[in-house]
Parts: structure tokens; sequence; C-alpha cells
């Protein structure tokens, strides 16, 4: 069995700003582009989903208000 800080350390977390450069990208469904969409924040370890659609490029904080709004899904927080 695999102890706790071995997972922790195997288990690296990205800065918001590398998950903000990584999962902020353009959109290229046609029907969120036929709904004027161009940006999407996708899924972290499903990327096919969509988190939210933009029709601007959302900011830092907007996408980390929407990363917390997520995480309080996950984990009841």
């Amino acid at each position: 069995m695999i102890n706790f800080k071995t997972f922790i350390s195997e288990k690296k977390s990205e800065s918001w700003e590398a998950g903000f450069n990584r999962r902020v990208v353009k959109t290229t469904k046609p029907e969120h582009k036929e709904k004027g969409y161009n940006w999407r924040i996708k899924g972290k370890e499903r990327p096919e989903i969509s988190i939210k659609l933009y029709k601007s490029k959302p900011s830092q904080t907007e996408f980390n208000k929407q990363m917390r709004r997520v995480a309080g899904h996950e984990f009841g927080g």
C-alpha cells in the first residue's frame, strides 16, 4: 500500500496561472461557434468536456472563480 507522503509527492499540482494557460482554449465545435462562443475552459481529467463557454477570452480572475465553483461541486466546499 502507498503511504500518504508518497501519494502527495507523486500527485503534482499546478499553479493557477499554469492551469489558466493549459485549460483556457479556443473552442472548435461548430455548435458552439454558431451560438457565438469562441473560448472555453476545458476539463482537467476529461478535456473533451467544457466547464464553461465564453464569447471572449476569460480573465484569470474568471478562471479562478469557475475553478472554485467546480471544486465546490467535487468536494462539497
